[in-house]
């Protein structure tokens, strides 16, 4: 599912913190979520089946079967919802609590991010994300830019303490430009996973 930037109307990854495009901080309630497009295709084939069913005339012996398939549908909703609510539940019970244990505090996230983003990058005068946003200015001018996730933060197995933090955007030729930095959010360290990240980040 798509999302989209209330500032902008910018299409979101679900897992960034701030809109590719115009750096809007994501809500509390998260970004909005886009329309799907085939609702309403559905609606208008489902109204033009029922349209074309009103017209026929139906046969006696089809008209004696409608009962059997209704009471027979009848029987397996109650069915099928049953299960869906056991499985809803089984996720709640199990799944939602192992996956809260290895996911740190949004806010000690956020801050952390904010942390990586303010320092000072190897150019003077600019900070890391002023000049990450520098390269990707210049890679939309010489139109060699496709798309752009901008800031995203992946979680890591096992941990609640360090998390991966992510900056890219897609050029022409299927090239990725990502720079990576492990966060150490117990210490509020930030080391350089790639030679993207290397050649930005300050000395």
């Amino acid at each position: 599912m798509s999302l989209n930037c209330s500032r902008c109307g910018t299409d979101v990854p679900k897992e960034a913190i701030y809109c590719p495009y115009c750096s809007l901080q994501k809500p509390k309630n998260g970004f909005a979520a886009a329309a799907p497009p085939e609702q309403s295709t559905l609606t208008e084939q489902s109204k033009s089946q029922s349209g074309s069913n009103k017209g026929r005339k139906g046969s006696p012996s089809r008209a004696l079967k409608k009962p059997r398939t209704t009471s027979g549908r009848s029987f397996r909703v109650p069915v099928i919802a049953a299960i869906v609510a056991l499985i809803s539940i089984g996720i709640y019970i199990f799944v939602v609590p192992m996956v809260s244990s290895y996911q740190a505090e949004p806010k000690v996230i956020l801050s952390a991010l904010e942390t990586l983003r303010r320092m000072p990058s190897n150019e003077p005068g600019l900070t890391i994300d002023a000049r990450l946003t520098k390269d990707l200015e210049t890679s939309r001018r010489v139109k060699n830019l496709v798309s752009s996730k901008g800031w995203t933060v992946q979680s890591i197995k096992g941990t609640k303490t360090k998390v991966l933090m992510v900056y890219s955007y897609q050029e022409v030729g299927d090239v990725t430009i990502r720079a990576e930095w492990l966060a150490d959010l117990a210490t509020n360290t930030f080391i350089p996973q790639n030679d993207k990240a290397t050649a930005v980040t300050g000395g």
